[in-house]
């Protein structure tokens, strides 16, 4: 009797538990495409049960197929995606899309780039979210963001870049204010659509432009009246970031905005530079730039070295994503006046004149470059600038 009842309990429990594994759902998310360019790659991949469900970048279930698992060389057909697994590891994958011969390139041979597939990451739950509640708070206010620099940004080691963040029904409002040594340099002002969703008790953030154009998809790892921590895998590491709710009024923020440069790289994903391709080179020359610069250029700088300003050239022509870097005669670190600095790129900022940048190479596809000017200083006065 007492041997039938265990074997009843063992029964129960050895099926609870298989009930439990058969329920449980493993959710990866797409974090970019091509290992050393990290072009977005806005998708989410559940398996639960014997079925694999494809996501969209506004959480919805795009395709499914019956499948058990994800493992190596196995392929995901789905209807509009075949994603042939490169690589598996125990908490992330590397996908090859066989149908998509436009952003994934083989070999010569035909065979799959390791290099040219996508990255998916597993992730799990966090905390749990009232996410209506997060949707109907988050217009209120304005957030900020000091940003947490990674390979996607431009070389910096002087300016201090913040993030000012407004959620209106229909768009996400970004203002880039440029700090240097507490002085607001420039500011930049660009709009892009989002989204909030949830896949079985895990939350996410995703932004979106246009389809040639894709955004990340971030997860929100907790949330309160006064902070947003997202989960940011848009880098080789990922990372988490956090927005504050900044004092500042939707009133004055649509001011600022109002008062800012309006910028938006037209290929978020990568930036070629400017040596590739197209001569991008400022059109009136470098004599130009230096005369331009020395304008009323402030007299209290008595230093000499080298001011480096990185920064973005669109495919419009235009200016933007700035980045500094300052060194003396002999190449090591140091600082010009902040009156110095601040003339100096905002006289960058306002160059027209550049050449507007798309890739005419196939191996490298971009619209815009990434490009900087060295000036060569000599007792507070512009002598020369390179390239």
């Amino acid at each position: 009797m007492r041997l039938t009842i265990l074997s009843f309990i063992t029964l129960v429990f050895l099926t609870s538990c298989s009930d439990k594994q058969n329920i449980s759902s493993e959710m990866y998310i797409g974090t970019y495409r091509i290992m050393d360019q990290m072009v977005p790659y806005p998708f989410i991949i559940q398996q639960k049960k014997d079925t694999i469900y494809l996501y969209n970048n506004k959480g919805n279930s795009i395709d499914k197929i019956t499948n058990t698992s994800i493992n190596k060389n196995k392929s995901l057909n789905f209807q509009e995606k075949h994603l042939k697994i490169t690589q598996k590891e125990d908490d992330e994958f590397l996908a090859f899309d066989l149908l998509d011969t436009t952003n994934f390139k083989t070999f010569k041979n035909g065979k799959p780039s390791p290099k040219n597939s996508a990255k998916f990451k597993k992730i799990k739950s966090e905390n749990k979210l009232d996410l209506q509640k997060v949707k109907k708070e988050i217009g209120k206010f304005i957030w900020k963001y000091d940003v947490v620099e990674d390979e996607n940004s431009n070389p910096n080691n002087d300016l201090e870049i913040e993030k000012l963040f407004y959620f209106k029904n229909d768009s996400l409002n970004i203002i880039t204010n440029y700090y240097y040594q507490g002085l607001k340099t420039i500011s930049e002002y660009e709009t892009k659509s989002y989204n909030f969703f949830v896949i079985d008790s895990i939350y996410f953030l995703s932004l979106q432009k246009e389809s040639s154009n894709p955004q990340p998809i971030y997860q929100i790892v907790r949330y309160d009246s006064n902070k947003i921590e997202l989960r940011d895998f848009s880098s080789r590491v990922s990372k988490n970031i956090i927005f504050h709710k900044e004092s500042i009024s939707v009133i004055d923020y649509t001011e600022l905005a109002k008062n800012s440069s309006i910028y938006s790289n037209c290929f978020d994903g990568y930036q070629g530079e400017y040596y590739f391709g197209d001569d991008v080179t400022f059109n009136k020359g470098n004599e130009y730039i230096i005369n331009y610069v020395n304008e009323n250029i402030p007299k209290n700088e008595t230093n000499s070295g080298y001011l480096i300003v990185h920064f973005n050239i669109n495919c419009s022509g235009k200016v933007g994503n700035f980045g500094l870097i300052q060194m003396n005669r002999d190449f090591k670190a140091t600082a010009f006046s902040k009156e110095f600095v601040n003339h100096t790129i905002n006289k960058v900022s306002k160059l027209e004149e550049f050449p507007a940048s798309n890739s005419q190479l196939e191996r490298l596809n971009y619209k815009d470059v990434h490009a900087f000017l060295m000036f060569k200083i000599n007792n507070g006065k512009i002598v020369d600038v390179c390239p």
